[in-house]
């Protein structure tokens, strides 16, 4: 089987440059990039565009591969035999992967010029790439879980994996493969946005629950089982004599912080008063005669 002609493949004589390989390699990926083009075939004609790239991109590859088709016009070249191949061969015979493998500030530049409007064919390749920003709003379940939520790009459904316990705000970085809806090169942040929860509020990468006790167990103490936003449930002691507003601490249950620390979770006391049954309502009664405090005014809590 002949040898791919990479030079045939992007129009260009032995002699080019690199920029005009450069140029003739981005106007023939835009026009057949498979995101692009939609045409039959226009998958297996973007791949040896890529494959053709990959070598005639690269000074060294291109060097090796000139040197490969000289030795294979030679005279004697059929007599010589096999004596292993050169990176431009190795490439022309290997599978390439044009995912992986396509240099991707290549691409980019092709397509980040295109959707800027360059103006009369000139470039912008020193300016930095400036990836996409989205939010993705996600319930506090899926945050803390680390659930793999589906997501919608350029018309694809693909699965997004949370990090475990991700902090509002958290971004997510994906880079573009031609095949996740985002071009090559190209990168997309995501950044978290916890939607409000109905029982759990957000404290930074504090997770902050009002837990409601009863008068008698605000005096006697006890114990609370808490569930956690990942379904897990936890004993928490409730000391003798808890005041409302008092918090109670469950270390490392919260969020994941920037540092890879965990914030906490409380339970922040809330004494209720349940409607008395007759039997209950004869205890208070009770206990107003053996007590001795009275009401008193006094300083709102963590107010200044």
């Amino acid at each position: 089987m002949p040898e791919q002609n990479y030079y045939d493949t992007l129009g260009v004589n032995a002699n080019a440059s690199q920029a005009e390989i450069k140029k003739a390699y981005q106007k023939l990926a835009k026009q057949w990039h498979p995101d692009v083009n939609k045409a039959q075939g226009a998958e297996s004609r973007f791949k040896e565009i890529a494959a053709a790239y990959e070598v005639l991109g690269s000074e060294d590859k291109r060097s090796e591969y000139d040197a490969s088709r000289r030795r294979r016009s030679a005279p004697n070249f059929g007599n010589q035999g096999a004596r292993g191949q050169s990176a431009g061969t190795q490439d022309a015979d290997r599978s390439f992967d044009w995912i992986n493998d396509l240099q991707h500030e290549d691409l980019f530049d092709m397509f980040f010029n295109e959707r800027m409007g360059g103006l009369g064919g000139a470039t912008t390749q020193s300016q930095p790439q400036r990836p996409t920003q989205s939010t993705l709003e996600v319930t506090l379940e899926q945050a803390y879980t680390g659930e793999t939520v589906r997501i919608q790009l350029s018309g694809k459904k693909i699965g997004l994996r949370l990090p475990e316990r991700s902090r509002n705000g958290h971004t997510i970085r994906m880079t573009g493969t031609g095949n996740n809806g985002i071009a090559i090169g190209e990168e997309l942040r995501i950044v978290l946005k916890i939607a409000p929860h109905s029982i759990y509020s957000l404290e930074e990468e504090n997770v902050v629950a009002s837990l409601r006790i009863a008068p008698w167990q605000a005096a006697l103490g006890g114990k609370a089982r808490i569930v956690l936003p990942d379904g897990a449930a936890v004993n928490l002691n409730i000391p003798r004599g808890i005041a409302a507003g008092s918090r109670l601490r469950i270390s490392r249950r919260g969020l994941k912080k920037a540092d890879g620390t965990y914030g906490d979770l409380f339970a922040e006391i809330d004494i209720i008063v349940p409607d008395p049954s007759s039997e209950e309502e004869e205890l208070y009664r009770r206990l107003e005669q053996l007590s001795s405090y009275r009401p008193q005014l006094g300083k709102i809590r963590n107010r200044p």
